[in-house]
């Protein structure tokens, strides 16, 4: 009964690829920022920047882990952050 006093909206193909775009954007955010700190002692003045010889993680799928991780977190701030502006949007109009 209660499933036909909800209206269906329908997933639109711009919808689909703002959501992964709102992946994406996260995800190579936090992996910059996680390859940053993984290399930050070689900004010292004994380390060698370009290769970096120092490395703080010893495995590497810390930046899979950690990207997927801050790309759901971003994604969900991103949406929260829009539906806030939409929201604000009607009240302003009311």
């Amino acid at each position: 009964m209660f499933h036909k006093l909800r209206k269906k909206n329908k997933i639109t193909k711009e919808e689909i690829i703002a959501d992964l775009i709102f992946l994406i954007i996260p995800f190579l955010i936090v992996i910059l920022f996680l390859f940053f700190f993984d290399i930050h002692w070689n900004f010292y003045s004994d380390g060698q920047l370009f290769p970096p010889e120092k490395y703080i993680f010893p495995d590497k799928s810390i930046y899979l882990t950690g990207g997927l991780i801050g790309a759901i977190i971003g994604f969900f701030i991103i949406k929260l952050f829009i539906f806030a502006l939409k929201e604000d949007k009607l009240v302003i109009n009311r």
